[in-house]
């Protein structure tokens, strides 16, 4: 309600707010409404404005022939603006910026957002922007807008605590009515046991009725982020319907549960922190696990078993190449394993680690266990430098 009554307002409308916080949805839940209210349909066209350089994104004129070559925006502004003939059918245009707002690319829309609404551009073509058309920038935050962007645009703030990420595992226990609401159930009651307090104990540091340091995580993650991951991995494991009888109880459930709250709430957990998770699960749980972090759940036995147990033993190559010698290891086993159930699942997958922590190695091997005629493999490094002495 507040994103439809800014725009019904402003022309120009930033949704800010971090990752997870429900600004995409909010936007299409919007349009939806619209066009159920008013048989109107609405037309985004998202662009993320830093993927492209500037003369991409406006255009460029040749200062030797004076050809002038539309842009991204610069063509699709024109579109969604053009002057309504009798034949052209009627919609409401929605102009996204989905990236940073900094003063690289947004100083020169600073007349589209002024009461004129005119887009310049260099070759001298003026636009001007419907009634009908509105731009809307959703971004992360706005420590790079100049106050002379943020003055000229109405402001929603989506805070990401509103949304949460219950309602994401509310909408995949809905995809688990196929197993029975007993298995629901069952996976209602484990969410109210484990997710709550794991969150507050790694994000705001509440252990019980006691106020700790919050858990840390080597790379940036949200709640919702979390909940998403361990959504995939427990379908992962989760065994398939063919497979009668499928698991009902809690205290079958729960072994599985344990597995994924592992590796997903507790993946990116800093190593020192992996301890304090590992205790502060334990203490809720009702099983007795030394470590959580040296187990595999086992579907076949519906237990919980040692990473050791499940490791491939040492295989030599014909060739005998010592670059082509992999030595299995717990670590090398658990996370080979972790990355071929999301992958054949097609969840993308970021390993995160220092130099030399087999990052590579284990990525290489996965691979190879895969069926080289469903799968092909890009190796691209993005970390590589070059100078102009090496052109």
């Amino acid at each position: 309600m507040q994103f439809f009554e800014t725009i019904g307002t402003r022309h120009t409308t930033m949704v800010v707010g971090p990752t997870g916080a429900g600004k995409s949805v909010i936007m299409n839940t919007l349009a939806s409404a619209l066009k159920e209210d008013s048989d109107i349909p609405t037309v985004i066209a998202t662009m993320n404005p830093k993927s492209i350089t500037t003369t991409e994104l406006y255009g460029i004129l040749d200062p030797e022939s004076r050809d002038w070559t539309d842009g991204l925006l610069s063509k699709t502004f024109k579109a969604l603006n053009r002057p309504m003939t009798p034949d052209m059918k009627v919609t409401r245009n929605w102009i996204v910026f989905d990236g940073d707002v900094d003063a690289i690319w947004v100083e020169n829309m600073n007349s589209v957002m002024d009461d004129n609404r005119i887009l310049t551009l260099t070759n001298g073509d003026r636009i001007t922007l419907q009634k009908r058309t509105v731009m809307l920038f959703e971004v992360f935050d706005l420590q790079y807008a100049s106050p002379a962007t943020i003055s000229r645009c109405g402001m929603v703030y989506v805070d990401p605590k509103n949304l949460g990420y219950e309602p994401y595992y509310e909408r995949w226990l809905v995809e688990k009515m196929s197993y029975g609401e007993a298995m629901r159930d069952s996976l209602k009651e484990l969410y109210q046991k484990y997710i709550p307090p794991i969150m507050d104990r790694i994000f705001e540091g509440i252990a019980g009725d006691e106020l700790v340091e919050p858990l840390r995580f080597i790379t940036p993650r949200t709640n919702l982020n979390l909940v998403t991951q361990f959504c995939n991995l427990f379908d992962c494991v989760l065994p398939p319907m063919e497979e009668n009888p499928p698991m009902l109880d809690t205290s079958e459930l729960e072994r599985p549960y344990l597995f994924c709250l592992t590796w997903s709430l507790g993946s990116c957990l800093m190593f020192e922190d992996r301890e304090k998770f590992n205790i502060f699960v334990g203490q809720i749980a009702s099983l007795s696990v030394q470590n959580l972090y040296d187990v595999v759940y086992d579907m076949r036995t519906n237990n919980l078993d040692a990473w050791e147990r499940n490791m491939q033993p040492l295989h030599v190559p014909e060739d005998g190449r010592l670059n082509n010698v992999i030595v299995p290891t717990v670590d090398t086993t658990r996370y080979s394993w972790l990355l071929n159930q999301l992958l054949t699942r097609n969840h993308p997958v970021l390993f995160c680690g220092d130099s030399g922590a087999a990052k590579t190695v284990t990525v290489q091997s996965s691979f190879k266990q895969l069926d080289a005629d469903k799968y092909s493999f890009l190796n691209i490094n993005f970390s590589s430098q070059t100078s102009s002495a090496d052109f």
